[in-house]
């Protein structure tokens, strides 16, 4: 995986959005493309040997998405799923996951030719700009998006509770916060039914966010994901995670005022591949996949 990775070069930009495209070799390896009959497979697969601690439990569609994956011997050996997923700066972006070697070929090289297929397949389809989330240590030589680290608790349960809140009146306060702080980073789409709003105000104070299924279990409950964060004044964030339909809430630990009742977990990442941006994140911000 170094190697697909070492020779990308992301250059400083002003611009809101750049495009930096690659030229790369094609890569060796032969791969077949995900039909609806792949699915259960594909699945048992990424539920097996994706995660160590938490189980990924996810939903594929290769109507809608494109899954490339390699078998050798009969047995799934690797896969990876390039999915419709937001828009930035009007760009369509895609997100880049289910990313899975199994262990018996890993550190062989697969990864990166997997990669590679990726990348030729996508962009003879026209399709370029995407992100990547990785966990733990950085990619070499290459700069981040963003990089932080993750904080969890299980769901806070309390009689008092917070009505959801419609996409499009969430996206509506986004957009007023934007206005007042144009360098937001914002990465959305609100025809994604992937996300749960929940809006929160006392006074002065008051916290916009979005939780979005991250199609995980930590010890057979099911994981919320905060992708979207939005706060002024004083806050306390354990007051907008109250009774959701998740049985543990992850978020950016840097979202948290106060860490008691949260336990802290792993760095994280957010690549963009293919292109930049003149934007960096500081506090509050939203990607929404």
């Amino acid at each position: 995986m170094q190697s697909f990775w070492n020779s990308m070069a992301v250059p400083w930009t002003r611009k809101r959005f750049e495009p930096v495209l690659r030229t790369l070799e094609p890569s060796p390896v032969p791969f077949r493309i995900a039909t609806a009959d792949d699915v259960p497979r594909l699945t048992a697969f990424l539920e097996q040997f994706f995660g160590r601690e938490v189980t990924l439990k996810p939903v594929l569609k290769p109507d809608q998405e494109i899954i490339l994956w390699i078998e050798r011997n009969h047995q799934i050996v690797a896969t990876i799923r390039y999915k419709p997923s937001a828009f930035f700066e009007g760009q369509p972006i895609h997100l880049i996951d289910c990313f899975c070697i199994h262990p018996s070929v890993r550190n062989t090289g697969l990864a990166t030719q997997l990669l590679m297929a990726l990348h030729a397949h996508t962009n003879q389809r026209n399709l370029r700009y995407s992100l990547f989330l990785k966990e733990g240590n950085p990619l070499p030589l290459h700069m981040p998006l963003y990089s932080s680290s993750y904080a969890y608790r299980r769901t806070p349960r309390s009689k008092e509770d917070l009505k959801p809140l419609s996409r499009h009146k969430a996206a509506a306060l986004v957009g007023h916060y934007r206005r007042l702080r144009p360098d937001t980073v914002w990465i959305y789409d609100e025809a994604n039914p992937n996300q749960l709003w929940r809006f929160w105000k006392e006074g002065l104070n008051w916290m916009l966010a979005c939780i979005q299924d991250s199609f995980q279990e930590l010890e057979g409950g099911r994981i919320g994901w905060m992708t979207a964060f939005f706060a002024s004044g004083g806050y306390d964030i354990n007051q907008i995670v109250v009774n959701l339909p998740f049985d543990w809430i992850w978020l950016d630990a840097a979202w948290l005022r106060d860490t008691e009742h949260w336990t802290r977990d792993t760095t994280f990442h957010w690549y963009a591949y293919q292109w930049t941006t003149c934007l960096s994140i500081r506090d509050f911000y939203g990607i929404v996949v």
